[in-house]
This record gives C-alpha cells, structure tokens and sequence, in this order.
C-alpha cells in the first residue's frame, strides 16, 4: 500500500474539489440532497496528519479526510498517502464486530486518498468536551466494548491462524505510521533528540532521571519488543481521547450519550494493551491536567470502567465462542480437557498480561505526550507556566514510578492507587 510519490490523478482538494467528488457519488450526492453549491463545506482539521472537512447538504452530512503528502502541521515532513487506505481497511475489518462504536465508510478514493464516512457534526471530541468541564459516564466503558471487540474477533482467539494472518498481514505492512510510533513514543523520549521539547525548564530534572533511570529503559525496552514482535490483534493503533467522539453535553444521562472511536489510519497488528494503554495515559494525564479533587474522581473512576469493562467483555466474547464451538486457534478449550478450571487460569493469566501492557503503555504515552513530539493540549488548563510545570512533573513521575516497578505497579488497582496517591500529593505541594 505504501507510495513514497503521489499518483498522477493525486491533488489535494479544496471546497471545490470536495464539492465535485462527491457530486460524483449518485449514493453520497443523495445522502447530501441538492445542488453541490449548496452544500457547506466546513474543515475541521484537528490531528497533525491530515485535511478533514464535514460537509453538509440540505438532507444530511459526510466527513471527508483526505491525506496530504506531509505532515499537515510541518510540510517539510514528507510522508505516504496511504493512511487513508489503512484506515479504510481498519474499518472495514472492525465494523461488522464494533457496530456504531466507530463510524460507517461510504467511500475510498484510492487515488485521491480521500476517505468518506459519516457524519459526526452532533458529536464533539472526547478530549475537548473534558477539557470544557464535561462528563461522559458511559464513554469509558463504551471504549472499553470497542477495543475487547475489535481485538477479540480479529486475534487467533476467534479465528483459525490462517485467517488471521491472512487479516493481519496488510496491516504489518503500515510501515511509516508504525516507525512515527517506534520513535516517538517508544525510543526518542528516552534519549536526547531534537525532536524532544517541553516548555518548562522545570522539568528538566525528571526528563533527565527518565532518561537515566535503568529500571525504566529496561522495562521500555521490554515494551518496544512487546510491540514489535507481539501480534495479538489488530490495533486501532492511536487511542487517544482525541479519537473518541461523544454526543451530548457532558453531565447528561448515560443513555442518552453515543461514543464513536475515529482515526484507525495507524492501525497495525500488536498486543492489544498498547491500544488499552494508550486510552488510559490520556485520561490521567487529563487528571493531573486539571489537578482538582473532582477530576481525580471522575478519571480513575472512568480508568477503572474502562479496564472492568474491556476484561468482562474480553472474557465473554471468548467463553462464548469456545461454548458455540467457533473459538479460534489459540488457547484451544480441548487442551485442557474435562477441567474447566484450567482454561479460565490460562484465560486470566492471558488478561494480567494485557494488563501489565497497559499500565506501561500508558507510562510511555503520558511521557510521549509531554516530553515527546506530538504533546496534548490538555495541560493548557493551568492557570500559568509554573502551574502547568508542576502537574506535568507528577504526571511525569507516575509514568515513572509505573515503569520502574513493573512487578508492583502492573494492575489496574496499584495504577489507580499509585495515581491518586501523585495526584494527591501535586494538590497539598505549594507551587
């Protein structure tokens, strides 16, 4: 899939361009309704790869992303145009399993790179809604049924190796997006690069104990060949609460609320808690962000949905293939024969394994996030420099408390013991 050129019919496309393509669509002209010139085209470009815009006609909406290629927010960082086409294969692979947690392709153009899918115009980006003061009860645990889906029914756990493979295999071919992770979440932090920045000259002390510590390189090092070389399932490969869409205003009744996971363009085969981990790191860093007693209770409480959520629904989804007689390869029922007891130990020991991945994912992407490349804007909630310094310094150490100490801090539990215990701490200490 990778072009290192752009095709001759490529051009990146302005309202104009949109306008065309999609007139040339008779199903999407008609899901739109009207004339192209009345319909609104609005960007709402929000990640650092691509051009996004939602389009609205007198009948309905689309999205449409197309790929650029650079990188959008540095244009001298050249890329392939392929993300669009993994991201398109990743949703159709995980939608016949996820169902409405992510959103319906109507189109690819492969030689645009112009993905459409639909509209998500009443819905607002996880991430920003939380920064607004919003609380969404039942996203947690709505990404928790999405990741145990999608990992589940496209792991050797559902499915004969033969297919698996045969579903994994284009994905490992995702090279470009795949090395933006292998540098920039799991190697340059750990080292000097120019890529590394951080605002405050505050955080130079723990930056430099990260990338001192011996305890953390070696776990780091440990979850770089996880990555590389465990392919339990297919991974969205980038989930974050930027890729998470919510509809409704935070504080609503959780049965009024709709949560859509977007932007698999990274997905690649791995070990399923990277995707877990990932999750996670973005909503404590949101805890320590905004640094108050109530956000402390709303984010371990979502951590802990999420993970309960992700490991009941993990657990089902198996038992009930294995009782339909539909399981796939691996850990095969008949291995433990009349004991029933012996295939839930190995279930639960396959569980504290993603677990463990997950707290330290979660570790790598808190530092990433901070000390890396690509940082979030959640920490703009402080009030001032020296406030945002010092709660980027205890999410910091939290990140590498849980990579020192594997063995202790490698369950759910002691992460949520351990973050309440820094974010605490970040409260009663005088900036």
């Amino acid at each position: 899939m990778t072009r290192h050129a752009p095709p001759p019919a490529y051009r990146t496309l302005d309202a104009d361009g949109i306008r065309a393509v999609l007139a040339a669509q008779p199903a999407l002209a008609a899901r739109l309704g009207g004339p192209p010139g009345a319909w609104r085209v609005r960007e709402v470009s929000d990640g650092n790869l691509n051009n996004v815009f939602l389009i609205g006609g007198p009948a309905g909406g689309v999205c449409v992303k197309q790929s650029l290629p650079h990188v959008r927010v540095d244009p001298d960082w050249k890329m392939p145009l392929d993300r669009t086409a993994f991201e398109a294969a990743y949703l159709r692979a995980v939608r016949p399993h996820v169902g409405d947690l992510t959103t319906d392709i109507l189109h690819f153009d492969p030689d645009l790179f112009v993905l459409v899918v639909e509209s998500l115009d009443r819905h607002v980006v996880l991430r920003h809604g939380l920064m607004q003061g919003g609380d969404w009860p039942d996203a947690a645990r709505a990404v928790g049924a999405f990741v145990a889906r999608a990992c589940f029914h496209t792991s050797p756990l559902a499915l004969p190796f033969e297919r698996a493979f045969d579903l994994l295999e284009p994905f490992a071919r995702n090279h470009t997006l795949t090395r933006i992770t292998v540098d920039l979440v799991l190697t340059d932090p750990y080292r000097v690069h120019p890529r590394n920045h951080w605002l405050s000259p505050e955080l130079d002390p723990i930056a430099a104990e990260i990338r001192a510590d011996p305890a953390v390189r070696r776990r780091v090092g440990a979850l770089q060949a996880r990555f590389l070389t465990c392919r339990q399932a297919l991974l969205h490969g980038d989930l974050h609460t930027g890729s998470v869409m919510v509809s409704t205003g935070g504080n609503q009744a959780e049965t009024q609320a709709e949560t859509r996971i977007i932007d698999g363009e990274f997905a690649l085969p791995g070990p399923i808690g990277f995707d877990c981990g990932l999750f996670v790191g973005n909503l404590l860093m949101h805890l320590f962000a905004r640094g108050d007693a109530d956000a402390e209770t709303r984010i371990l409480r979502d951590v802990a949905r999420f993970w309960t959520t992700f490991r009941t629904d993990f657990t089902t989804l198996w038992r009930d293939a294995i009782a339909a007689g539909t399981a796939g390869d691996a850990v095969p029922a008949d291995l433990f024969g009349h004991d029933p007891s012996l295939l839930r130990q190995a279930q639960d020991d396959l569980l504290r394994d993603i677990e463990s991945d997950m707290v330290g994912f979660a570790a790598t992407e808190i530092i990433r996030r901070i000390l890396g490349y690509a940082h979030v804007p959640d920490f703009d909630l402080a009030p001032d420099r020296a406030h945002r310094a010092h709660r980027q310094n205890a999410a910091l150490r939290l990140a590498r408390d849980l990579l020192a100490d594997p063995d202790r801090t490698g369950t759910t539990d002691a992460l949520l013991a351990l973050a309440r215990r820094h974010a605490q701490a970040a409260r009663h200490t005088k900036v």
